[in-house]
């Protein structure tokens, strides 16, 4: 599957012109809705690109964003016109990961970007973990593992995190389709696919505009992207594919080795790119 902003843009043109408009994640209230989601782990300049299409199109994604990227002015600038745009822009949190599954020290790193994000103008309504193929965890599964706390529910009645207890909080139901892993698929267990793999029960679909067949104004969907991937034409997209093939293959043979196991998962932000 090519991933272009050509392509995004027929896909939610086609959208709009079947009556099915995005709206954030943070404003569902009733059934059906199409919620329009995006994991922005780098690049803030493409997601803004993205967000840009969809406003053209009458859409309002959600786009939850990595913390570190808020560090740079810029980045806050492009986010804050996505916001003015009718876009959510909240968290995309991994401090599972960051704090190695230390419960209270990921309590105090989510805190501190809580902060940071809403003295940025940027209320934390849902948010999205961050999930990373490189690291090796212990005594917990994924970044799921936080908003599964009771200590953390207790913190953060009023945060639902669409993988884990957004369906609870906002009484709904909803089929998640995800580009991870350079393809679309209808994930079939979002939300404890960490716990129990059910991969083999995914269904794929050859190209963006095959989910068109599928979404109606019937039902609730999620679709999650990572803007970070399109790219302006289909050969630049072939070749960053070829990369990313090349260096995904290089870092599973490089997490063989006990000593580089250590380096990256020490390292565990390099992996965000991949």
């Amino acid at each position: 599957m090519i991933f272009t902003f050509r392509k995004w843009n027929a896909f939610c043109k086609t959208l709009k012109q079947r009556g099915l408009l995005s709206i954030p994640a943070k404003d569902v209230r009733v059934s059906p809705y199409l919620v329009l989601k995006h994991d922005v782990e780098t690049n803030v300049k493409k997601a803004y690109k993205m967000a840009m299409i969809e406003h053209r199109h009458g859409h309002r994604g959600s786009y939850y964003v990595q913390a570190y990227l808020l560090k740079n002015p810029k980045n806050i600038l492009l986010l804050s016109k996505m916001k003015k745009m009718g876009h959510e822009i909240s968290y995309h949190y991994d401090v599972m990961d960051s704090c190695k599954g230390n419960l209270q020290q990921a309590i105090a790193e989510f805190e501190k970007n809580k902060e940071i994000f809403e003295t940025n103008g940027f209320d934390i309504v849902t948010v999205c973990q961050h999930g990373n193929p490189l690291i090796e965890r212990v005594g917990y599964y994924s970044n799921r593992d936080f908003f599964r706390s009771e200590e953390v529910q207790r913190l953060y009645p009023n945060i639902a995190d669409i993988m884990v207890d957004y369906k609870t909080k906002y009484n709904t139901d909803y089929k998640y389709f995800s580009d991870a892993g350079r393809k679309f698929k209808m994930i079939f267990d979002p939300l404890f696919n960490d716990i129990t793999p059910s991969s083999d029960k995914d269904i794929s679909y050859n190209t963006i505009f095959d989910l068109l067949d599928v979404v109606s104004e019937k039902e609730c969907f999620i679709i999650s992207t990572h803007p970070h991937r399109y790219c302006s034409s289909a050969l630049i997209y072939l070749l960053k594919a070829a990369l990313f093939s090349l260096i995904k293959i290089i870092a599973k043979a490089l997490y063989k080795i006990p000593f580089m196991k250590k380096f990256m998962n020490k390292y565990y932000y390099l992996a965000k790119k991949i």
